[in-house]
């Protein structure tokens, strides 16, 4: 139903509880009755009211006996009619002059309070004493007697020639004002002239070049008090009145005198020279001076046309091309080649660099080209990365890559002390975990790197831990940080991680703590949070998929493959399950039972570590990811496992349920936001419309690809307006990357399938199988 004007300006009073209970004739009688506190009369005020205290008990009060008038008047405020039956009516005209007195202040708008301006001047020739003027406005007599209430002095107002009120303050008295009345009248609602409270004290400024000085810029500051530029001699002069209340420029204003002594050593030290990291974060606007923040300064010369090149800025010269990459095998979409030429151009002029690319974009391809583009000042280069990561750089480098030498420091035969050092040296990059980097940090900081790496750089957000510490504590001149997960969710985050990338470019911890990172807490979109990004946009590069330009370079679907390490429990298991093959006579079944005995080895530890992380940077990114398995009681285990780590739902389809089951858990996935759902391949793999989701995740292989493309096709299909992004999960050195191998191959020879898995099996030779199943 439509409301009316007048029944929303109702709704509104009450909401805002400016209303009132008093007494009223009518033609009746007198009436208890709620109305509005001020701004006029509007019926619905007391029907809103009423119905809201009416119940069952109270409807008929009016009908009782009441000893007296004040339970009658009470009762009738939440019966029905608010008829008032008291058979004295001096009584009740009484009482209801009592009401009208008694609400008065709450009948008072306060626009009516800020109207009344009480102004402050000084008295010439006075010797400490000042005025108070109220200019000739009508005004309510009532609310100037809560005034006089508030700040006793004000009871001496008397009019003027001019028709305006005005008393003088003995000099204790304007010590009094200054100190306490005046912010206690703008507390109240009054206006206050004369006296700037809390007076703003700010430091601005440009910075300028350095004639022959490469790389230096000179700071040139300004200070200004209550919006006044002012010299170190008036500070000075403020500071020597000994009180925080002086007068400046012709009134009073309230200063903080520690600022104030800060303000003056900053403009002391104003015309140093500084480097290009201190001048980056002045020009941005995050530069402190003597503990005051700066205003963003004006940069000149070459560190304008840096930031604006570092911002991508069209305004700014562009960034140079990346020569032609030699060994480079693949091609860079136009996106990439942008991502690495801005990398490239960050770390050769000695500044890091954070690409936040959307997962999916092909961050590690990018980092793999910078390194290329580089040459021999990339060498060698330190990749830290989480354990589940490593196979999958080690696959990346050498499919991209592959003229550039690998050592994986990871497992329990290691190289360690001037082994590592030596199998370092031999490497062109060096692939290991963050555990790795802080257990064996003598070994690895012995090694000079010219660049490392640090992959999902979320594991380095707090700057306590021991990650963080040793990762920064490395020294490398060429730093780059990757990661998926939105850098702006957390201003603590941001700070450790540019602490790794740019030391000293923010501010020191505990400035930063206080200017960003708790008004960022308390509210996303503050002031704060927007200097922030400003300050940030120079050093981190990110794109989302669902930005235009690349949604089109990417297309409708975009398979990658997810390379997974066996633990060494999964390993001894698959070690053991060959071992009794190799020493037991067996049939075509016991050939099947092996293979579903090391697939579902495979789909251990290792594999569900990377699906963890997937999944993390999924949710966070507020979207939605189908995982398919062969198997029931892999689903019914991921299932388990992931509701213990997100808070997302997780709903779970498989062969066994029955058909309500089945209907409850699509639309319980399907329901409003980020969710992931666990389905078996064969019960989920035809048959449903799952558009929600925008990543595809086959937690296992299967022998025929069209299987695979059917499940897929749940959420790559009519309905779905972005890229879906499909991951094949692969145990390295194990049977499953050897099936998509063989899956790749077919496809690349005949476009065609593999077919049904038993016969593909019974084609094979003892031999052929052997190969197919071992551990490498």
């Amino acid at each position: 139903m439509k409301l009316l004007p007048i029944q929303r300006e109702a709704l509104e009073i009450v909401a805002s509880g400016n209303f009132i209970p008093c007494l009223v004739r009518e033609e009746d009688g007198w009436h208890a009755r709620w109305r509005a506190a001020f701004g006029g009369d509007n019926p619905w005020v007391d029907r809103i009211v009423r119905e809201s205290n009416v119940t069952p008990s109270t409807a008929n009060w009016e009908n009782c006996a009441h000893p007296t008038l004040h339970d009658a008047f009470l009762g009738a405020l939440r019966s029905r009619s608010g008829l008032v039956k008291w058979p004295d009516a001096a009584q009740c005209e009484k009482l209801a002059r009592d009401l009208e007195e008694w609400s008065r202040p709450a009948r008072v708008d306060p626009a009516t309070f800020a109207s009344l301006v009480f102004r402050f001047v000084a008295v010439p020739g006075g010797e400490g004493e000042s005025a108070i003027e109220v200019a000739a406005k009508p005004f309510d007599p009532y609310v100037l007697g809560r005034a006089i209430g508030v700040f006793a002095p004000l009871k001496s107002l008397l009019p003027t020639k001019g028709g305006k009120l005005r008393t003088v303050l003995e000099p204790n008295e304007t010590q009094s004002f200054l100190r306490t009345g005046a912010r206690a009248l703008a507390a109240a609602g009054f206006g206050v002239e004369g006296v700037d409270l809390a007076a703003g004290i700010e430091i601005s400024g440009d910075i300028a070049e350095v004639p022959r000085e490469k790389d230096k810029a000179k700071i040139r500051l300004t200070v200004r008090v209550a919006g006044e530029k002012v010299g170190a001699r008036e500070l000075k002069f403020l500071l020597d009145q000994g009180s925080p209340f002086v007068f400046f420029r012709g009134r009073w204003i309230e200063v903080d005198r520690s600022i104030l002594r800060n303000a003056l050593k900053a403009l002391e030290k104003s015309g140093a020279i500084v480097g290009k990291m201190k001048a980056i974060r002045f020009a941005q606007g995050i530069g402190f001076a003597s503990g005051i923040p700066v205003a963003k300064l004006k940069a000149q010369g070459w560190l304008r046309g840096l930031i604006a090149q570092m911002s991508r800025s069209s305004s700014g010269p562009a960034i140079p091309p990346i020569p032609k990459l030699r060994g480079f095998k693949g091609e860079l979409r136009a996106y990439q080649r942008r991502g690495v030429e801005w990398m490239r151009f960050l770390v050769e002029n000695g500044f890091g660099a954070l690409l936040a690319d959307d997962m999916g974009l092909g961050k590690t391809i990018e980092t793999i080209a910078l390194l290329l583009s580089l040459g021999k000042k990339a060498m060698p280069c330190l990749v830290v990365a989480p354990l589940s990561l490593l196979a999958n750089w080690k696959h990346e480098i050498a499919a991209f890559a592959p003229s550039l030498n690998i050592y994986v420091h990871h497992g329990e035969m290691r190289a360690g002390g001037a082994g590592f050092a030596d199998e370092a040296k031999k490497a062109d990059i060096t692939l290991t975990s963050y555990a790795l980097l802080v257990k064996d940090y003598a070994a690895i900081s012995s090694v000079a790197w010219a660049v490392v790496v640090a992959d999902e750089a979320q594991w380095i957000k707090n700057a306590d831990t021991r990650a963080a510490k040793a990762l920064k504590a490395l020294g490398v001149p060429r730093r780059v940080a990757l990661t998926g997960t939105p850098v702006e969710n957390s201003a603590n985050d941001v700070w450790s991680i540019e602490e790794f990338l740019n030391p000293g470019f923010l501010p020191e911890r505990k400035d930063f703590i206080d200017s960003y990172a708790k008004p960022i807490a308390a509210d996303a979109h503050s002031a704060a949070a927007k200097r922030l990004r400003h300050a940030l946009e120079p050093f981190v590069l990110r794109r989302l998929k669902s930005d235009k330009p690349i949604a089109a370079e990417l297309g409708e679907k975009r398979e990658i493959r997810e390379y997974c390490s066996l633990s060494l429990r999964d390993r001894a298991k698959y070690e053991a399950s060959l071992d009794i093959w190799k020493h037991s006579e067996h049939t075509h079944g016991d050939i099947l039972a092996l293979l579903t005995r090391l697939k579902l080895v495979c789909d251990g530890e290792g594999k569900f570590a990377r699906l963890a992380d997937l999944a993390g940077e999924i949710v966070a990114a507020g979207e939605s990811v189908l995982v398919f398995t062969q198997y029931a009681k892999v689903a019914i285990a991921l299932k388990t496992k992931l509701e213990k780590l997100f808070p997302a739902r997780v709903s779970l389809l498989h062969g066994a349920l029955a058909a309500r089951e089945r209907e409850a858990e699509i639309v319980r996935f399907n329901s409003p936001g980020p969710a992931i759902f666990i389905l078996s391949l064969r019960a989920g793999g035809f048959g449903l419309n799952l558009v929600k989701a925008t990543h595809v995740v086959h937690f296992d292989r299967w022998w025929n690809p069209a299987v695979e493309a059917q499940a897929t096709d749940r959420a790559h299909r009519i309905g779905q307006k972005r890229t879906v992004f499909v991951h094949l999960m692969i145990s390295e050195g194990t049977l499953e990357e050897r099936i998509d191998a063989m899956l790749e191959r077919k496809l690349a020879v005949s476009g065609g399938l593999i077919g049904d898995g038993e016969k593909f099996l019974a084609s094979l030779s003892r031999r052929e199988f052997d190969s197919l199943v071992a551990l490498g």
